[in-house]
C-alpha cells in the first residue's frame, strides 16, 4: 500500500495473502511477561494506526 504509492505503482494483482504471528518461548513468556505484553501492545498499536 504505502511503498507502491510512494513509487508511484499500482496493485495488479494479488499473489497471496499473508498474516504474522509472534512466537514466543512458554518461559521465556513468563519470566517476561511485562516486557513481552508491553511489546504487544506496541506492535497492535502500530499495526492499527498503519492499516
Amino acid at each position: 500500500g504505502k511503498t507502491l504509492k510512494e513509487n508511484g505503482l499500482i496493485e495488479i494483482a494479488t499473489l497471496y495473502e499473508s498474516t504474522a504471528r509472534l512466537i514466543v518461548h512458554p518461559l521465556s513468556y513468563r519470566l517476561n511477561t511485562g516486557n513481552l505484553d508491553k511489546l504487544i501492545a506496541q506492535m497492535r498499536s502500530e499495526m492499527l494506526t498503519t492499516a
